[in-house]
């Protein structure tokens, strides 16, 4: 079995260096196209990874495409193909991201957090209040896949 990965671990891909948004066990829908999905095979032996990339949007992998990085240094060379096409939807997510935070900002904090949507919501709670929170979350779990399709899937 290949090496297993969790959320919130940075990784390259073949299409870039990312952070791990879900690892998934079971059968899912993954967007794919403007409107459209894709149904994605994953079981506890063969988990499928859901990456949110450093260049922008989101693909699904399997742990043989993916390898261990950092954000400091240069990306490892790394085979394999992504299971999904990388979604570069048009996203508001955080309609402006805070003075100062791009992209790899987005993916730093995440990755710092444990890379959940509930550790998210924990890590903005005391300063936002609950509800605030969690829009706060989603969002920043929208800009981080680029996509809001992610809702009620994983």
């Amino acid at each position: 079995m290949s090496t297993r990965y969790d959320t919130g671990d940075v990784v390259a891909t073949p299409d870039g260096r990312g952070v791990v948004a879900a690892v998934l066990t079971e059968e899912f829908e993954f967007p794919q196209g403007t409107d459209e999905t894709t149904s994605v095979d994953a079981s506890d032996d063969s988990p499928a990874y859901v990456v949110g990339l450093d260049g922008s949007g989101s693909a699904v992998y399997r742990a043989s495409a993916l390898e261990a990085t950092e954000f400091d240094g240069d990306v490892p060379d790394v085979e394999g193909d992504a299971e999904t096409a990388v979604v570069n939807e048009d996203v508001n997510g955080l309609d402006d991201l805070p003075e100062g935070w791009d992209r790899e900002s987005v993916l730093e904090y995440w990755s710092s957090i444990g890379g959940s949507w509930e550790s998210a919501v924990d890590d903005l709670t005391d300063e936002f209040g609950e509800e605030r929170a969690k829009q706060l979350a989603s969002a920043t779990k929208d800009e981080l896949l680029r996509t809001e399709r992610w809702r009620n899937r994983f």
